[in-house]
């Protein structure tokens, strides 16, 4: 896997950033709907909420709701994990190890690459327009892994 060494602009700590996923991981990334994104609380409590994402080559794009509490937790702490489950079976885990940020001025869901080609045959669903979602969905969150655990690296 490629890395290069950065310094996280928030805290100070060198962190590898742009980790290059696995192939497994990269076709998770395009086919699975759902990860677990792990944000942490003001009180240091691991909140795990299911999210909507799109991998663009160096970070997984979210986006949610201005009030949602996961914005206010990674204002405060960018700490954060992605988990896939590989294999369906639990016996291929991927926890990525993460730092995330709120994108400046994102482009609105329907316009960003990919993201209606992965869920705008979900909107119906939740009884979204592709409209709804662009009005409702105003905060993007760029969530960078810089490192990869799995229960063969433990």
């Amino acid at each position: 896997m490629a890395r290069r060494m950065d310094t996280d602009a928030t805290t100070g700590d060198h962190c590898t950033m742009a980790l290059e996923l696995s192939p497994d991981l990269q076709a998770k990334a395009s086919d699975e709907p759902v990860v677990w994104l792990t944000t942490v609380s003001p009180s240091d409590q691991p909140m795990p909420r299911p999210v909507w994402f799109v991998w663009d080559g160096e970070a997984f794009v979210v986006y949610t709701y201005p009030g949602a509490a996961k914005v206010a937790h990674i204002a405060a702490n960018p700490k954060a994990t992605l988990h896939f489950d590989i294999d369906h079976s639990s016996d291929d885990v991927a926890v990525l190890i993460c730092r995330a940020e709120r994108v400046a001025d994102p482009v609105p869901p329907s316009r960003f690459p990919g993201y209606l080609d992965k869920y705008e045959r979900s909107l119906p669903a939740i009884n979204y327009t592709v409209a709804d979602l662009d009005a409702a969905m105003t905060i993007a969150l760029r969530v960078v892994p810089h490192r990869q655990w799995s229960p063969e690296a433990a």
